[in-house]
């Protein structure tokens, strides 16, 4: 599993690894240190490594914060099945509520975003806050109405200058019960590419500022 790091350590990112019932070995990072938790859940087609700011952001300002690959990504066991996404970040959960959490705040991009507001509507005990960077609903991973259910607060961030991910993400926004606000950052890049470039530290600020309002 890794050793977790110590309060004084916060920059410095450990291995770990964690399962559940009916999906594979899952690898991640785990940095900081604190009873609240971030869970960084990545799209389909990458891996933990686009977390590596964000991630050093909420350590510095006391968090845990636990970076995962989903399954057939990274370092984590094949295979990969968009079903699977959902089973994943509850796991991940589950790692962190038993390792000491009090609070969980989910950040997801695209696929991963979708998979984390579904996670919320249904561990609604155990989720604190969402945030969703381009949302993005593909098969398989949560029905349309899993994703509604998510009450928690919620935060959806999209780059502006794609139409069709502006239109996806105003489409989760409208859809939202209970607390939601969107944030449009001017650029065409989307997900974990909305934290890099010129703008990529508004976007980060907002992630962070939005998971401290639910501390």
């Amino acid at each position: 599993m890794g050793t977790e790091p110590s309060a004084g350590d916060a920059a410095v990112a450990v291995a770990v690894e964690f399962g559940g019932p009916r999906i594979p070995v899952l690898r991640g990072q785990l940095s900081g240190a604190g009873e609240r938790w971030a869970v960084l859940v990545h799209d389909v087609g990458k891996d933990l490594d686009g977390w590596r700011d964000l991630a050093a952001e909420l350590a510095g300002r006391g968090l845990s914060v636990l970076a995962f690959d989903l399954p057939g990504h990274g370092a984590s066991d094949d295979p990969w099945e968009s079903q699977l996404a959902l089973p994943a970040v509850l796991a991940a959960v589950n790692f962190a509520t038993t390792h000491g959490s009090r609070r969980v705040h989910l950040v997801g991009e695209g696929v991963g975003a979708i998979a984390a507001l579904a996670a919320a509507a249904g561990r609604s005990n155990d989720i604190t806050s969402v945030a969703a960077l381009s949302p993005r609903l593909v098969g398989h991973v949560a029905a349309v109405s899993d994703v509604r259910e998510a009450r928690v607060p919620k935060l959806i961030l999209v780059g502006s200058l794609d139409p069709a991910a502006d239109e996806r993400a105003e489409a989760v926004f409208r859809g939202a019960i209970g607390p939601c606000e969107i944030g449009r950052i001017p650029v065409a890049a989307q997900g974990t590419g909305l934290l890099l470039g010129d703008l990529g530290q508004q976007a980060r600020e907002k992630v962070l500022a939005h998971i401290l309002r639910q501390a």
